[in-house]
């Protein structure tokens, strides 16, 4: 590598822990500090993997107790566990109260992926710690967001399907049915449960897992891959088109073979979305669309990286770590030309733990590892 992008990945990666840690709380990890105080399942669950990284378990392992903590009978799991104050003039009360809700806004009931993301971060948590005392408390919570997961395959061909035009993690964007972000998410969560069940000794229900991801696995190439990229959607005859985000974490999840994801990252490359890291929606315009979302340029430098593309994953690295380092932050969503969202009504959130979690992860996978500061 470069001096030079030694350089900025370095200053970036120092800023993003300091960003990282910023967002930590006495029972988790917050999603940030301006707009999102609160504890996120998809910010958290994502950031845990930057924070395992550090060594930080106990943030992780606070994360996952409180969301068990407020985990339905029924396995769903809340959306996000924010806290309950009253400000009188200038008086702000200690918030000590925390409120689960399991809705993104009022027009979206019951996202699906709070659930498998739980179960996801909470793998990494046992790999990067052995901590089977607490993989047994777990595993209780782990079954029931397994099954209430299962629950959502109303057709019973291994797909989970969107009941209320419910997005994913873009909750700005109107989906339903088969959405493929999803149920890849509904595959890994499945192998993540087995890979736990296997852990305890569970033997049977360790193959029974396998059973249901292998299912998964086969309708999500049977039912998506379109030749070229994995669709963003399907219902009946209909189809969406490219997204990144379901097509980055496949090529991340192995669930695209070596092939697949040569084409994935062609047609990437043929479509210009990874110039200047732009990873979006092809085509559609703004917050969730043409907006930037650095964590998915994170994850497919590691993509590039363990495809042998070493120098475009570098390279990926460093002009994600150049918006990091020009402000001495990691904000939530970027303008094309690097700038962080700032408009009339609204501005990106800073710092963000997403961003910040998969950056510091990021550049430990790619085997970069310089110098973190102490764990705390």
């Amino acid at each position: 590598m470069s001096t030079a992008l030694d350089d900025v990945i370095r200053r970036a990666y120092h800023i993003a822990v300091r960003d990282l840690r910023a967002c930590y709380n006495p029972d988790g990890i917050v999603a940030g500090r301006l707009h999102f105080n609160a504890y996120w399942a998809r910010d958290g669950f994502c950031a845990s993997f930057g924070a395992l990284t550090l060594g930080d378990a106990d943030q992780v392992k606070a994360l996952l107790q409180i969301f068990t903590q407020f985990q339905m009978g029924s396995g769903e799991l809340p959306v996000r566990i924010e806290f309950l104050g009253h400000t009188f003039g200038h008086y702000h009360t200690q918030r000590m109260h925390p409120k689960a809700l399991f809705r993104a806004g009022t027009l979206f009931a019951g996202p699906l992926d709070p659930a498998a993301l739980f179960i996801i971060a909470a793998r990494e948590y046992f790999l990067r710690t052995h901590d089977m005392e607490f993989c047994a408390r777990f595993e209780p919570a782990m079954d029931r967001a397994i099954a209430w997961l299962m629950s959502q395959d109303r057709d019973g061909d291994g797909l989970i399907e969107n009941r209320h035009f419910l997005a994913d993690w873009m909750d700005s964007i109107l989906k339903k049915d088969k959405d493929f972000y999803l149920n890849l998410l509904f595959f890994e969560g499945l192998r993540a449960g087995r890979a736990v069940k296997e852990w305890l000794g569970h033997a049977d229900d360790a193959r029974r897992y396998e059973e249901l991801a292998a299912s998964t696995g086969r309708a999500l190439q049977r039912v998506f891959w379109n030749g070229q990229y994995f669709t963003d959607w399907v219902r009946g005859s209909r189809h969406g088109g490219f997204a990144s985000d379901g097509n980055v974490l496949a090529i991340l999840f192995g669930v695209a073979s070596e092939g697949q994801a040569e084409s994935i990252l062609r047609f990437i490359g043929a479509q210009g979305l990874d110039r200047d890291t732009f990873y979006f929606l092809a085509g559609i315009s703004d917050y969730h669309r043409t907006l930037i979302w650095p964590w998915l340029g994170t994850l497919n430098a590691i993509n590039k990286f363990r495809l042998g593309q070493q120098d475009g994953a570098l390279a990926d690295l460093a002009r994600i770590g150049e918006w990091y380092v020009a402000r001495n932050a990691v904000a939530e969503v970027y303008e094309q030309d690097g700038r962080p969202l700032s408009r009339r009504f609204y501005q990106a959130e800073v710092p963000f733990a997403w961003n910040a979690g998969v950056y510091v992860y990021a550049v430990h996978a790619l085997g970069l590892e310089p110098p973190a500061p102490q764990s705390l």
